[in-house]
């Protein structure tokens, strides 16, 4: 697992992926705050010590209830920030820091991330009302099952934006922890409110990754059988960033760009070149087309999962999330259904 360092140094500088094109954006944008420049997160842990932030309201504590009936946390148009924030406090099972609370440094002994403080309250409310739109899309009661080991609880930090220190025009969209004193997910928050909801749930996927492998059921050995033969990951976000794309063996060239290399689906064995940065890419990416399905009913990689290797690698992720996360019958169904129709 990755521990007490940022995934890469430099890459972070520019982690954008290409802009979705006309014949699919209007499908991205299902609220007026989704945003269309599809950039991507980065998945970094951090030994910074945490700033102090508001208390954990006490619905963050409550047991797992997969009966419970979520509906009364539904938002309202006329909900305040506050009230928006509590209610996804209590149903979602996090803890929300927004404003002058955020923790504004991350750093270890190579890189340092700086977090601009967003107190734009209004631009925070818009921007939850998109999250949450998108973490309706999953199981019931899963977010809250994501703490593990000593992590009591995720944070979810909501900033401006954020540089990496000494790197003139970097950005970092977004980007998740495994140190030992926070578990957290941070988030950029744009002017009116724009987030890139489906980069929220591609960070999500590598905190489930982190927990699928503390509980022993994540096995590296095993998701090695998955890729090709001699294959080996770059380990590398910065040659990524500095255009050494390899798209062999990939769906498409780069994110959110229709099916344009000449694999058959015998040979496509990754979704795009971001893919092969390390094994954590791999699997957040194979999961994005089922994920945005799920939460808005349209394929962004039409025929992904024809390709019986990219539907090996979301099936072997798919089944230790089932192992590993109590599901109610309904929401079992629901996610297998969906996999089913696109593959």
């Amino acid at each position: 697992m990755l521990k007490c360092k940022f995934i890469n140094k430099a890459a972070a500088a520019s982690l954008t992926a290409c802009l979705l094109l006309t014949s699919c954006a209007d499908k991205t944008t299902p609220s007026n705050s989704q945003g269309t420049d599809a950039k991507q997160g980065q998945t970094v842990v951090s030994t910074e010590a945490p700033a102090e932030s508001k208390d954990v309201p006490e619905a963050t504590a409550k047991p797992l209830d997969l009966d419970e009936d979520l509906s009364k946390y539904d938002l309202k148009d006329d909900d305040p920030l506050e009230q928006i924030v509590s209610k996804m406090e209590a149903k979602y099972g996090i803890d929300i820091v927004y404003g002058k609370d955020v923790r504004t440094k991350f750093e270890d002994e190579n890189e340092t991330l700086i977090a601009a403080v967003n107190t734009n309250e209004k631009d925070v409310a818009i921007a939850l009302r998109s999250i949450d739109e998108g973490l309706n899309a999953l199981p019931k009661g899963f977010i809250r099952q994501l703490p593990y080991g000593k992590h009591k609880i995720l944070k979810m930090y909501l900033t401006g934006p954020v540089t990496v220190e000494g790197i003139e025009g970097s950005s970092v969209p977004a980007f998740t922890s495994d140190s030992d004193d926070e578990l957290y997910l941070t988030l950029e928050v744009l002017e009116q409110g724009v987030v890139n909801v489906p980069t929220v749930l591609h960070e999500l996927t590598h905190i489930v990754d982190f927990k699928l492998k503390h509980d022993g059921l994540l096995k590296d050995e095993e998701w090695a059988k998955l890729n090709p033969q001699g294959f080996s990951y770059s380990e590398s976000y910065a040659d990524n960033m500095a255009g050494k794309k390899n798209s062999e063996n990939c769906y498409c060239t780069d994110h959110y760009v229709p099916h344009n290399t000449n694999c058959a689906n015998d040979d496509i064995w990754f979704y795009y070149s971001y893919s092969k940065v390390n094994a954590y890419e791999d699997r957040a990416t194979a999961l994005e087309d089922l994920i945005i399905y799920r939460m808005w009913n349209y394929e962004v990689a039409p025929d992904l999962y024809k390709s019986p290797h990219m539907k090996a690698k979301a099936e072997y992720f798919l089944k230790l999330v089932e192992k590993d996360f109590k599901m109610t019958d309904s929401d079992k169904e629901a996610w297998t259904k969906a996999f089913k129709a696109i593959s």
